[in-house]
């Protein structure tokens, strides 16, 4: 493939999980689009890039940030608009993580976690995992610990979605620092 496989997955990230309106995508209510739309839209814009190509890149990629199924094909979480993404609520592990830049974290510890400017707040399994996402906005980011399983209990409800587990929010009281 003579385009770089990061140049077609941050395409595929903007049409599916940011702004598929601006070329017009339909979304359906699940976050899926029509595999036929996406794919002209791809080649539209990347002429030599085949439906195979696309397709291994998907099945490929270590972070799972989009799914096909049947004749469609969704990002998988991240969304900047609303999407129920169909999943049933599932049991969390014992902890999850959460990255943060360090000016930031203090504050988290008081008021808990919430979305932003996404849907959901995205928790990695591993610590290792949130540091590595939270480096994008510090080169030493601060690691918060969710005690899920007392999150759980107590009727937060988590989304198993690609290889991050998905929430509205997270009170103050489950969260520490590592």
């Amino acid at each position: 493939m003579a385009l770089a496989p990061e140049r077609l997955s941050r395409f595929l990230t903007f049409l599916l999980r940011h702004k598929p309106k601006e070329y017009p995508l339909a979304i359906d209510g699940e976050g899926f689009a029509p595999w036929r739309d996406v794919m002209a839209l791809v080649q539209e814009r990347f002429y030599d890039v085949t439906e195979g190509q696309v397709r291994a890149l998907i099945a490929g990629a270590e972070k799972k940030r989009f799914e096909i199924r049947d004749d469609k094909v969704r990002a998988t979480y991240g969304h900047s608009f609303a999407v129920d993404l169909a999943g049933a609520a599932t049991e969390p592990p014992a902890q999850l993580y959460f990255g943060s830049a360090r000016d930031l974290a203090q504050s988290m510890l008081r008021l808990g976690l919430e979305p932003r400017d996404r849907q959901y707040v995205h928790l990695s399994v591993t610590a290792a995992e949130a540091e590595s996402v939270a480096r994008r906005h510090d080169p030493a980011p601060s690691v918060l610990v969710i005690d899920a399983q007392a999150a759980h209990a107590e009727g937060v409800r988590f989304f198993e979605s690609g290889p991050l587990f998905l929430v509205e929010n997270v009170a103050a009281k489950f969260l520490s620092l590592r």
